[in-house]
């Protein structure tokens, strides 16, 4: 009888807990422009954003996106010419709201590639390779709008030319909630 009882009990605390720390939940759409000055190449990207509420101001998030860039910087000896530089992150992270503030340190998985040009031909060469990435966002949010800055850094590990490449971008970015629980 007693069992029964502290197992009852022990369901009521666990299920008021579980209800008590519902979240806000999410998925956004987020467009990003490299900031000039911060680095050399000029790009833009678009993440698709899924946000979980942990609490009443935490989320874990995942985010799926592509990012592109044109430079002029090399990536090979036999490269002349522009350069464009594209990033598919798949970034896990951690989404701390502090009012309408929030910061967002994440890190994932993804492809680091891009196109360069032959020395001395008109024949460009498409290659990529595995790459670790992350970064932080911090930003605004405005109802069903974010705004913000964005870091993010990508390390090619595999061979090749991008192999053992670093890339950084930092960017501001703007993003909408197409579906939210939040309560404004």
């Amino acid at each position: 009888m007693h069992k029964k009882t502290l197992l009852l009990v022990w369901f009521v605390v666990f299920y008021s807990g579980l209800h008590a720390q519902k979240g806000n939940n999410s998925i956004s759409m987020n467009a990003e422009f490299a900031i000039p000055g911060f680095q050399k190449e000029n790009g833009f990207g678009f993440y698709a954003k899924g946000f979980y509420g942990i609490g009443k101001s935490g989320q874990i998030t995942v985010s799926l996106g592509f990012a592109l860039f044109h430079s002029s910087d090399s990536v090979s000896d036999m490269e002349k010419g522009k350069t464009s530089k594209n990033l598919i992150p798949v970034l896990f992270g951690y989404k701390q709201n502090i009012g309408s503030f929030f910061i967002e340190p994440r890190i994932g998985l993804g492809q680091l590639g891009g196109r360069w040009q032959l020395y001395g031909t008109g024949d460009f060469v498409l290659e990529s390779v595995f790459a670790l990435m992350g970064g932080i966002s911090a930003g605004y949010g405005i109802k069903r709008f974010s705004f913000g800055i964005n870091f993010l850094a990508a390390h090619g590990v595999d061979a090749g030319d991008w192999g053992n490449k670093y890339f950084h971008y930092t960017s501001m970015f703007i993003g909408y909630d197409l579906f939210s629980n939040r309560r404004h």
